[in-house]
Protein backbone atom coordinates (compact mmCIF):
# COMPACT_ATOMS: atom_id res chain seq x y z
CA UNK A 1 0.00 0.00 0.00
CA UNK A 2 3.15 2.14 0.68
CA UNK A 3 4.18 1.98 -2.91
CA UNK A 4 1.07 2.92 -4.02
CA UNK A 5 1.07 6.21 -1.96
CA UNK A 6 4.70 6.83 -3.53
CA UNK A 7 3.95 6.32 -6.90
CA UNK A 8 0.54 8.61 -7.10
CA UNK A 9 2.69 11.44 -5.76
CA UNK A 10 5.85 10.95 -8.36
CA UNK A 11 3.13 10.64 -11.01
CA UNK A 12 1.07 14.28 -9.90
CA UNK A 13 4.88 15.65 -9.03
CA UNK A 14 6.06 16.65 -12.77
CA UNK A 15 2.76 18.34 -13.58
CA UNK A 16 2.72 20.75 -10.56
CA UNK A 17 6.99 21.25 -11.55
CA UNK A 18 6.08 21.82 -15.09
CA UNK A 19 3.31 24.29 -14.19
CA UNK A 20 4.90 26.54 -11.96
CA UNK A 21 8.26 26.69 -13.77
CA UNK A 22 7.04 27.49 -17.36
CA UNK A 23 7.05 31.67 -16.47
CA UNK A 24 9.05 33.74 -15.15
CA UNK A 25 8.73 35.26 -11.51
CA UNK A 26 5.40 37.80 -11.10
CA UNK A 27 4.55 36.34 -14.62
CA UNK A 28 0.92 34.76 -14.73
CA UNK A 29 0.21 31.45 -16.67
CA UNK A 30 -2.95 31.12 -18.38
CA UNK A 31 -3.44 29.34 -21.39
CA UNK A 32 -0.20 29.04 -23.67
CA UNK A 33 1.23 32.54 -22.77
CA UNK A 34 2.69 34.16 -19.43
CA UNK A 35 1.20 37.69 -18.75
CA UNK A 36 2.90 40.52 -16.43
CA UNK A 37 0.24 42.83 -15.40
CA UNK A 38 2.66 45.99 -14.67
CA UNK A 39 0.87 46.66 -11.76
CA UNK A 40 2.70 43.79 -10.07
CA UNK A 41 5.75 45.70 -10.53
CA UNK A 42 4.29 49.07 -9.24
CA UNK A 43 0.71 50.15 -8.19
CA UNK A 44 0.87 53.44 -9.55
CA UNK A 45 2.91 53.65 -12.51
CA UNK A 46 1.19 54.17 -16.00
CA UNK A 47 2.96 54.89 -19.41
CA UNK A 48 1.45 55.72 -22.92
CA UNK A 49 1.31 53.18 -25.59
CA UNK A 50 4.31 53.29 -27.01
CA UNK A 51 6.51 53.19 -23.70
CA UNK A 52 4.44 50.22 -22.33
CA UNK A 53 5.11 48.48 -25.60
CA UNK A 54 8.78 49.34 -24.92
CA UNK A 55 8.54 47.95 -21.72
CA UNK A 56 7.12 44.63 -23.53
CA UNK A 57 9.83 44.39 -25.68
CA UNK A 58 12.28 44.75 -23.36
CA UNK A 59 11.18 41.98 -21.50
CA UNK A 60 11.25 39.91 -24.55
CA UNK A 61 7.38 39.93 -24.99
CA UNK A 62 4.84 42.21 -26.95
CA UNK A 63 1.71 43.71 -25.58
CA UNK A 64 -1.21 41.46 -24.71
CA UNK A 65 -3.67 40.22 -27.77
CA UNK A 66 -7.15 39.29 -26.91
CA UNK A 67 -7.97 37.12 -29.64
CA UNK A 68 -10.08 35.04 -27.53
CA UNK A 69 -13.42 34.62 -25.32
CA UNK A 70 -11.14 32.32 -22.87
CA UNK A 71 -8.31 35.63 -23.12
CA UNK A 72 -11.10 38.30 -22.29
CA UNK A 73 -12.45 36.60 -19.58
CA UNK A 74 -8.74 35.93 -18.26
CA UNK A 75 -7.57 39.31 -18.55
CA UNK A 76 -10.85 41.29 -16.80
CA UNK A 77 -9.68 39.12 -13.70
CA UNK A 78 -6.59 41.34 -13.44
CA UNK A 79 -9.08 44.49 -12.39
CA UNK A 80 -7.50 47.17 -14.14
CA UNK A 81 -7.99 49.13 -17.41
CA UNK A 82 -4.73 48.61 -19.99
CA UNK A 83 -3.43 49.11 -23.27
CA UNK A 84 -3.78 46.43 -25.83
CA UNK A 85 -1.79 45.47 -28.79
CA UNK A 86 -4.14 47.23 -31.27
CA UNK A 87 -2.99 50.38 -33.17
CA UNK A 88 -4.12 52.01 -36.34
CA UNK A 89 -6.76 50.17 -38.53
CA UNK A 90 -7.70 47.70 -35.38
CA UNK A 91 -5.50 44.82 -36.95
CA UNK A 92 -3.44 43.15 -34.06
CA UNK A 93 0.10 43.05 -33.76
CA UNK A 94 -0.12 39.49 -35.55
CA UNK A 95 -2.26 40.71 -38.70
CA UNK A 96 -5.52 39.44 -37.35
CA UNK A 97 -8.01 42.53 -37.64
CA UNK A 98 -9.98 43.55 -34.45
CA UNK A 99 -13.80 42.78 -34.51
CA UNK A 100 -15.05 41.69 -30.59
CA UNK A 101 -14.68 43.18 -27.55
CA UNK A 102 -15.47 46.99 -28.79
CA UNK A 103 -18.03 49.27 -26.71
CA UNK A 104 -21.22 50.64 -28.63
CA UNK A 105 -19.85 53.13 -31.00
CA UNK A 106 -16.19 52.62 -30.92
CA UNK A 107 -13.88 52.76 -32.39
CA UNK A 108 -14.67 56.39 -33.24
CA UNK A 109 -11.24 58.18 -33.47
CA UNK A 110 -12.92 60.83 -31.40
CA UNK A 111 -10.63 63.77 -29.81
CA UNK A 112 -8.48 66.58 -31.74
CA UNK A 113 -5.34 64.40 -32.00
CA UNK A 114 -7.13 61.05 -33.44
CA UNK A 115 -7.61 57.70 -31.29
CA UNK A 116 -5.13 55.33 -33.28
CA UNK A 117 -4.48 52.94 -30.12
CA UNK A 118 -6.77 50.36 -28.29
CA UNK A 119 -7.16 50.16 -24.37
CA UNK A 120 -9.61 48.08 -22.55
CA UNK A 121 -11.60 49.39 -19.97
CA UNK A 122 -13.74 46.82 -17.53
CA UNK A 123 -17.28 46.88 -16.65
CA UNK A 124 -19.16 44.32 -14.81
CA UNK A 125 -22.26 45.56 -16.69
CA UNK A 126 -21.07 44.10 -19.81
CA UNK A 127 -17.97 42.22 -19.61
CA UNK A 128 -17.32 41.36 -23.78
CA UNK A 129 -17.83 45.51 -24.25
CA UNK A 130 -14.39 46.15 -23.26
CA UNK A 131 -12.40 48.09 -25.87
CA UNK A 132 -12.39 51.31 -26.79
CA UNK A 133 -10.12 53.73 -28.82
CA UNK A 134 -7.87 56.00 -27.15
CA UNK A 135 -4.83 58.75 -27.82
CA UNK A 136 -1.35 56.76 -27.99
CA UNK A 137 0.60 59.37 -26.37
CA UNK A 138 -2.21 61.71 -24.15
CA UNK A 139 -3.23 58.69 -22.23
CA UNK A 140 -1.27 56.84 -19.81
CA UNK A 141 -2.57 53.67 -18.26
CA UNK A 142 -1.39 50.14 -17.03
CA UNK A 143 -0.05 47.83 -19.43
CA UNK A 144 0.02 43.78 -19.75
CA UNK A 145 2.68 41.95 -21.39
CA UNK A 146 2.27 38.63 -23.45
CA UNK A 147 4.19 35.87 -23.87
CA UNK A 148 4.27 31.87 -24.89
CA UNK A 149 4.44 29.91 -22.77
CA UNK A 150 8.29 28.13 -22.62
Amino acid sequence: MNKHNETIVLFFLPFLFSFRCGCPSRWTHFMSSCYLFSTAENQKLKKNWDDSREDCIRREADLVIIDSPEEQVGQRQAGQDHYTEIEGTWVWINNVTEVEFWRDGEPNDSGHNGEDCAATYYSEQNPWKTRNDVNCRGTRMYWICEKALK
